[in-house]
């Protein structure tokens, strides 16, 4: 019997699928390093593009400190001031994200025609900045715009010298000038912002500004920095003059007929 040649490598039918499939998967194997070798000789550059371009601009967003207002029973400072007391008083508290622990006492408001007075006490690292950019930023927190002049001239107070700035704010009857001022200590980690202002353009009294910042003082601050401060600043206190007084002063204001007043470690 006489056979072609395509019977001769005619593989039986039950064998033919497998033999293909074997064929197929030894192509794509040998084919594999052919590649590589390929792209690697023709240098082709890595991408460059980054997954996610906004990852920094979201981190960036995510790093802006975000105020939060708090409560809490006792706060770490306060201020007596009968002599502004009767203008209405606001005590605030408020956390930052960053760790920023801030105190606020305001007499009075900023937009009316009446005097006012605030001061603000930060605790935490805050990042160094002129008096006058500390104004402006505590300002800028508090939602109020003023104008702010430095003033070369310290304000004298149980803190020691304060530095100071001319500030006008407007109100609804006009302008108030405002007498603000800032000290920073650094071994303590504290930072005091305020200001004071009449109710129309009139010049501040500094004496008036000097015993306003002298009211301050500590209660229940755990902090022994802070406390050796409030401590030097109560022994270097002098007594406000009745002369300062825009309203009648209390029993506890007077200046015990020239003696020292005693020392305020809390509230009287």
């Amino acid at each position: 019997m006489r056979t072609t040649v395509g019977e001769a490598v005619r593989l039986p039918d039950r064998r033919t699928t497998p033999a293909l499939l074997a064929l197929c998967a030894f192509a794509v194997m040998a084919s594999l390093p052919v590649a590589l070798l390929w792209g690697l000789a023709g240098g082709s550059p890595a991408p460059t593009e980054t997954i996610r371009p906004s990852i920094a601009a979201d981190d960036a967003a995510d790093a802006l400190p975000v105020w939060r207002a708090v409560t809490a029973r006792h706060a770490g400072f306060d201020v007596d001031a009968p002599r502004w007391r009767p203008l209405g008083q606001d005590v605030s508290l408020f956390r930052r994200s960053d760790g920023l622990a801030r105190e606020v006492f305001r007499f009075g408001l900023a937009e009316d025609a009446r005097r006012h007075a605030a001061l603000v006490i930060d605790r935490s690292d805050v990042p160094a900045a002129t008096p006058a950019a500390d104004l402006a930023a505590v300002l800028s927190d508090l939602g109020l715009s003023a104008t702010i002049n430095a003033n070369p001239l310290p304000l004298a107070t149980k803190f020691g010298p304060m530095a100071t700035a001319d500030m006008t704010l407007e109100s609804e009857e006009g302008s108030k000038a405002c007498l603000g001022f800032a000290l920073r200590d650094g071994e303590a980690g504290i930072r005091l912002t305020g200001w004071v202002c009449n109710g129309g353009p009139e010049i501040v009294n500094r004496q008036d500004a000097s015993c306003f910042v002298d009211r301050l003082f500590t209660v229940g601050v755990r902090d022994a920095a802070i406390a050796a401060l409030f401590a030097r600043a109560e022994l270097a206190r002098l007594p406000c003059s009745a002369a300062a007084a825009t309203a009648p002063a209390s029993p506890v204001a007077s200046d015990r007929g020239g003696r020292p007043m005693p020392l305020r470690l809390n509230r009287l």
